[in-house]
């Protein structure tokens, strides 16, 4: 039997899907912002000399790293109400979890780039009695930027896609909202397939941004 795609119905529901949009370009911004700054910390104490600190940032980016991201949220939505005693918004409760989980990802990223500066270099800043701090901000960062920001970039077009395993803890991103509107019209189709090209529109020009960036990085150092 012929099926009759029928996408008049989605007019209706705009409003519900551009607030579930909304709802995941902020949750991907916030945990870019978090798990970013986490990602550096955690890289930082893994090239630490110091053996506390980098253990202890191994151990963190490896269970992080293994877990599944379902996990992680579900495990984090009956968590934290029992640690704070209170409820906790599931919009913040993915927000923990999932920048735990890019900070993991992200700090192996940053770990790589900064181990990629030359010895040299960093001697070189030392003669010029450029402080720890100095020589970080003002040497290795720059530096290691050609080689973190590729994978860095790709992780954060794979954050945009996970924001909808929130749905999982009533999240009401657009993976959320698409499946209300589905229990309401039974049009798994006709919604599911909006939500795809929903997607598209909003990860695609990244994603071509990124190859044109990367090709002309490649160009540059021919």
């Amino acid at each position: 039997m012929a099926y009759h795609w029928n996408f008049s119905f989605l007019f209706f529901h705009y409003k519900a899907l551009l607030y579930g949009c909304i709802v995941m370009l902020s949750l991907t911004f916030l945990v870019i912002l978090l798990g970013t700054a986490l990602g550096i910390i955690l890289a930082i104490m893994k090239i630490s000399p110091l053996r506390p600190l980098s253990l202890t940032s191994s151990v963190f980016i490896e269970i992080f790293r293994d877990l599944p991201v379902v996990v992680l949220l579900i495990w984090f939505f009956y968590f934290l109400p029992l640690y704070f005693n209170r409820m906790v918004s599931p919009f913040v409760v993915s927000v923990i979890a999932l920048s735990l989980y890019l900070g993991a990802f992200s700090a192996e990223i940053f770990r790589a780039g900064f181990v990629s500066i030359h010895k040299g270099q960093i001697e070189a800043a030392h003669v010029l009695k450029l402080s720890s701090v100095q020589t970080f901000w003002h040497i290795i960062v720059p530096l290691s930027l050609k080689v973190i920001l590729p994978p860095l970039a790709g992780r954060y077009i794979d954050t945009i896609k996970t924001t909808s395993l929130a749905s999982f803890i009533t999240v009401n991103e657009l993976f959320f909202q698409g499946q209300n509107i589905i229990s309401q019209t039974y049009r798994p189709l006709e919604v599911y397939t909006v939500i795809g090209v929903l997607y598209l529109i909003i990860i695609l020009p990244l994603s071509l941004l990124l190859q044109r960036w990367e090709h002309a990085r490649n160009k540059a150092t021919l």
